[in-house]
């Protein structure tokens, strides 16, 4: 084990500080150079979650790409029905959602996407930034005979690992998600401390991006606990995932939902020179996407212009012709469900929606109990506010079905106010002072949209001074007694008794 990074890495970590600088005042190098090159143990293990649709899928038989691979053969393909089902989350009546096993399995963050343009490869970056920002730059599989493991970030051979990755599956339930960071979580903390030989207990740092707040935070709160116990009452409340993080810094994350993903839901993702085209009917399988949905009691879905009371419920999406439930949507079904009826694969689309609605609702109200963390976990966030955002959008019954009725601040994807679960427009929108459930400890806005933000450089500046400059807890360092020095020259102090000192007053 060496104490301190070889020189071929310190020189790796020097070059990567100085192509972030650049022409950019400060210089991250200036500030950070020394930093990055002290001992490794100086600082928590690093854990990156990245947000929602930022993971790469493929089938576990085949190994082969459903999501995030290189240009459109590295997507599902529509008109493939086996690919169809391996991309997508299963269905059947009367099967738990955390029941249902798919076909695919999580294969490392897409940190970039290589796309062709007019017959013109081009490098579309998706998370590289935030990776290389954090020094993320190669992932091996922490067990070379186990492809899936949890996988980490090697300095060299003659270095320690400090940094991972989670590639969770963002199609699943935030629950889900929390529980499997959970395992991540343990197995880092036990391999680092084995590496380090540490006898302290040791924390790590999160750093998570979009839907990866969401669930950082469950984590934080609930642990591995699901959205609801046998008799449907709320999880506990017991802070377990606060006690082995230090530092969660959240990123765009919509805290409050997003009303764009209504649009996804309703509309589908159309064709882009990444991927083909999805019919919401696919995404509509996803529990994920449904806990992404905006509160209603924040009058951001609405249909007539009044706000849009049963937007959670199966029969407003059946009455509304909406993703699972529309009637077109059988050409899809058939493709999930074969050898069923029409009838029976309605039925269990309309079933699994409402599991979709009543889990997403679920997980909502949990995250948005107040509460006191424990001491020991710092919260911070980072949110973009200079972009016209969706703040309200009519919901319809004919297509387009989506149209944005009202903008705000936010990052283009995420409102301000979502990021910072502001609860004002609910209570008293006049109200002057921020009102949320969630204590955070710092709060930096960016005027930038949702996936710059991890380039900006004022992002770069403050994440890197958390995780590498910021004074630790437990930090055994500690400054001498200030000692003030004698005056010189004519004494002009007064003793005890009033007088002055010196030789004149003797």
């Amino acid at each position: 084990m060496m104490a301190w990074l070889s020189s071929a890495v310190r020189d790796a970590a020097v070059k990567a500080l100085e192509s972030i600088s650049g022409r950019v005042h400060p210089r991250m190098i200036d500030l950070y150079g020394r930093a990055v090159q002290q001992d490794a143990r100086t600082r928590n293990p690093l854990i990156v979650i990245p947000g929602v649709m930022g993971t790469r899928l493929k089938d576990r038989a085949s190994g082969r790409p459903l999501w995030g691979g290189d240009y459109k053969s590295g997507f599902a393909d529509p008109g493939d029905e086996e690919q169809m089902r391996g991309v997508t989350v299963p269905m059947e009546l009367g099967t738990p959602l955390e029941s249902l096993v798919g076909s695919a399995d999580p294969d490392g963050t897409i940190d970039a996407l290589r796309v062709n343009v007019a017959g013109l490869p081009v490098q579309v970056s998706a998370y590289a930034s935030l990776l290389r920002v954090l020094g993320a730059g190669g992932y091996w599989a922490a067990d070379r005979r186990d492809e899936r493991a949890w996988n980490f970030l090697n300095y060299g051979p003659e270095s320690l690992t400090t940094s991972f990755q989670f590639d969770y599956d963002w199609r699943l339930t935030v629950p889900e998600n929390a529980r499997r960071l959970g395992r991540l979580v343990e197995q880092v903390i036990a391999f680092a401390s084995s590496e380090t030989g540490c006898s302290r207990p040791m924390k790590v740092d999160v750093v998570a991006h979009s839907l990866g707040g969401l669930v950082l935070r469950w984590y934080l709160r609930y642990g591995g606990q699901g959205s609801s116990g046998q008799q449907g009452e709320r999880p506990e409340l017991t802070w377990e995932g606060a006690s082995k993080v230090e530092h969660a810094i959240m990123i765009a994350t919509p805290n409050a939902g997003s009303v764009r993903v209504m649009e996804k839901l309703l509309r589908g993702l159309p064709a882009s020179p990444a991927m083909p085209a999805y019919d919401p009917a696919y995404l509509g399988t996803m529990p994920g996407l449904y806990q992404l949905m905006p509160r209603v009691r924040h009058g951001q879905a609405l249909h007539g212009g009044e706000v849009l009371d049963d937007l959670y419920t199966s029969e407003r999406w059946a009455q509304m012709g909406w993703g699972l439930a529309s009637p077109r949507a059988d050409g899809v079904l058939r493709q999930l469900l074969p050898g069923r009826g029409q009838a029976d694969r309605r039925r269990t689309a309309l079933e699994h929606l409402d599991k979709c609605l009543l889990e997403a609702e679920r997980v909502h109200a949990a995250l948005d109990v107040a509460a006191e963390p424990p001491a020991g976990v710092v919260k911070h966030l980072f949110a973009g506010d200079g972009a016209a955002t969706h703040q309200a959008a009519e919901l319809t019954d004919k297509r387009p079905y989506y149209r944005v009725v009202a903008k705000g601040n936010g990052d283009r994807t995420v409102l301000r106010s979502s990021a910072l679960m502001d609860e004002r427009a609910s209570i008293d929108p006049n109200y002057p002072r921020l009102l949320t459930p969630i204590r955070w400890d710092s709060v930096m806005f960016l005027p930038t949209d949702h996936l710059g933000l991890t380039s900006h450089p004022i992002f770069v500046n403050n994440v890197l001074y958390v995780l590498l400059e910021k004074p630790r807890p437990d930090c055994d360092f500690r400054l001498p007694p200030v000692v003030i020095p004698p005056r010189r020259g004519v004494g002009m102090s007064r003793n005890a008794g009033g007088e002055r000192g010196g030789a004149e007053a003797r």
